[in-house]
C-alpha cells in the first residue's frame, strides 16, 4: 500500500538554516520524494502533526500544503484504481503523482471527500482508531459507486439517511454500529471545515447518530455462580481465570487488562489510563487477593500478564476467549461413523451461558452491585470510570477510591460465599 506523507529534508540548509519540504511516498519498503517550493527551519515545522508552526504566514502555508496534498493523494486514489501499483515502484508513482497534479485541468480537488478521508487516516494516533476509520471508509466506497468525483457538498439530509439504511438494510449492521460510521463521516467533514477544505453546508444536525442501549441479555446471579464454579478442563479453566481477573479488578476492560504493565502498580493497586477515554481518566484499582492469586498463575515479565508478551493483536486472542467462555458447561460426545465403517466421537459443548463474552465480566460486575448489593449508581460510575455528575462539580470533588474498595470487597466475598455453598452442595453425594 503505498503511503504519502510530508518530510522536511534538512540535510543541506540554506544559508538561513532553512531546510525543503517535500512530499514522500513510501511504497514496497521504498521511498521517493519531490520537492514542494517552500523552505522552513526546522523548529518551523511540525513533524507529528505535519503541520508549519511559529511562522506569522503559517496559516497560508498550511492551506498551501494541504491543498497540495489533496491534489497528490487524489491523484494516487486515481492510480490505485486505475493500475496495478504492485509492479509500479515509488518513483514511477510519484512521477504519475506529479504529472496528474500539475496538468491545467487541476480543480479544488480538496472538496473530494476521498483525499480528505485519508489524509484523516494517516492522523490518527491509535491503530484502533485508524482501523475504525478505514473500515467506514470502505463501506462507504461500497456505497457510492462514484466515490472518485463524491464531494463534500454532496453529503445532504436526504444522502445521509439513505446511506444509513443501507448500512442497516444491505450490511445488516446494528444501529449502533451504523450510527458509528456516521460519526466517523461527520468527523471527517468537521475536520475539512476546520482546515478549510470545503465550505459545504453542515447536513448532520438533522440526524440522530446517538447510541441506544443495547439489548443485552441479563446473566442472573444463580446463573454466574453456577457457571464459576463449574467444572471444566485446562484450557477453558485458563480463560475463566482471565475473564474473572478482569472481573475481579472492578470490571476493567480486555485492553486495558491484557497492556497493563507491572510498572503500573503502586502500593497494591493497578493505576492506569483507559484507552477507551483517552488518556483523559487516571483509575486506581485495589488488587484484592483473588485477582492476584490469577495474576501469579499467569504473570508475566514485563506485562501484569504473560498474554501479551506472546502476541502483537489483543483481537486476536479475544476471539478464542470468548470461544472458551461460551464453551464452559456440560460436555456430550457424540458417536460419528467414517466412510470405512469406524466409529469416532466428536465433543459437543453445552455452554451454560452460550452468550458470554469477556465484556461480560464488566456488565456482570456493575449489575450485581447494583442488583445484590444494592450499590449506588455513583460507585458504580467511579469503579467504571464513567463520567459522574456534573462536569464543573468534578473539578472541585476530589472521590477517593475507599468507597470504590469496599463495593468490590464486598461483592468478592459474597461470590466466594456462594461459590463455597455451590462446591459443598456438589460434593454431597446422594444417598
Amino acid at each position: 500500500m503505498a503511503n504519502l506523507y510530508l518530510y522536511l529534508d534538512t540535510r543541506y540548509p540554506n544559508a538561513e538554516g532553512q531546510g525543503t519540504l517535500k512530499m514522500a511516498l513510501g511504497h514496497n519498503r521504498k521511498t521517493a520524494y519531490e520537492t514542494l517550493d517552500i523552505r522552513l527551519l526546522p523548529e518551523e515545522w511540525d513533524k507529528e502533526r505535519q503541520v508549519v508552526v511559529v511562522r506569522q504566514d503559517r496559516k497560508f502555508q498550511n492551506v498551501l500544503i494541504r491543498k497540495r496534498m489533496a491534489e497528490a493523494t487524489l491523484a494516487l486514489q486515481r492510480i490505485m484504481l486505475r493500475d496495478d501499483i504492485g509492479q509500479l515502484d515509488a518513483k514511477q508513482i510519484i512521477q504519475m503523482i506529479v504529472r496528474g497534479t500539475d496538468t491545467a485541468d487541476t480543480i479544488e480537488t480538496t472538496d473530494y471527500v476521498l483525499p480528505v478521508y485519508n489524509e484523516y487516516i494517516t492522523l490518527a494516533k491509535k491503530p484502533n482508531t485508524a482501523s475504525s476509520y478505514r473500515s467506514s471508509l470502505k463501506n462507504l466506497v461500497e456505497y457510492e459507486k462514484d466515490i472518485d468525483s463524491f464531494r463534500f457538498k454532496d453529503i445532504s439530509v436526504a444522502w445521509l439517511r439513505k446511506y444509513q439504511r443501507w448500512l442497516e438494510d444491505e450490511k445488516k449492521m446494528e444501529t449502533n454500529g451504523a450510527n458509528v460510521y456516521l460519526r466517523n463521516l461527520r468527523t471527517v467533514f468537521n475536520y475539512a471545515l476546520k482546515n478549510e477544505y470545503t465550505k459545504a453546508r453542515y447536513p448532520f444536525k438533522d440526524i440522530d447518530m446517538g447510541t441506544t442501549e443495547p439489548d443485552k441479555k441479563l446473566i442472573l446471579w444463580d446463573t454466574f455462580v453456577d457457571w464459576v464454579s463449574f467444572p471444566t478442563d485446562f484450557g477453558r479453566n485458563y480463560y475463566r481465570d482471565i475473564f474473572m481477573l478482569s472481573f475481579y479488578l472492578c470490571g476493567i476492560r480486555p485492553v486495558d487488562l491484557l497492556n497493563a504493565k507491572k510498572s503500573q502498580v503502586e502500593d497494591g493497586r493497578l493505576v492506569y489510563w483507559p484507552e477507551k477515554r483517552n488518556g483523559k481518566t487516571k483509575l486506581s484499582i485495589k488488587i484484592e487477593p483473588e485477582a492476584w492469586a490469577i495474576i501469579r498463575r499467569h504473570e508475566g515479565k514485563e506485562y501484569l500478564l504473560d498474554i501479551m508478551e506472546r502476541r502483537t493483536d489483543y483481537k486476536a486472542y479475544m476471539a478464542h476467549w470468548n470461544k472458551a467462555l461460551k464453551a464452559i458447561g456440560p460436555d456430550e460426545r457424540i458417536p460419528q461413523v467414517c466412510n470405512n465403517g469406524k466409529t469416532y466421537k466428536i465433543v459437543k459443548h453445552h455452554g451454560l451461558i452460550p452468550f458470554i463474552t469477556v465484556y461480560y465480566a464488566r456488565t456482570c460486575f456493575a449489575s450485581f452491585l447494583y442488583n445484590e448489593l444494592d450499590v449506588s449508581m455513583d460507585i458504580i460510575s467511579q469503579a467504571l470510570g464513567h463520567r459522574n455528575g456534573s462536569h464543573v462539580t468534578n473539578f472541585y470533588v476530589k472521590r477517593g477510591e475507599a468507597k470504590v474498595d469496599k463495593a468490590n470487597r464486598d461483592l468478592i466475598d459474597r461470590l466466594n460465599s456462594a461459590l463455597a455453598e455451590r462446591r459443598a452442595s456438589r460434593a454431597v453425594k446422594p444417598a
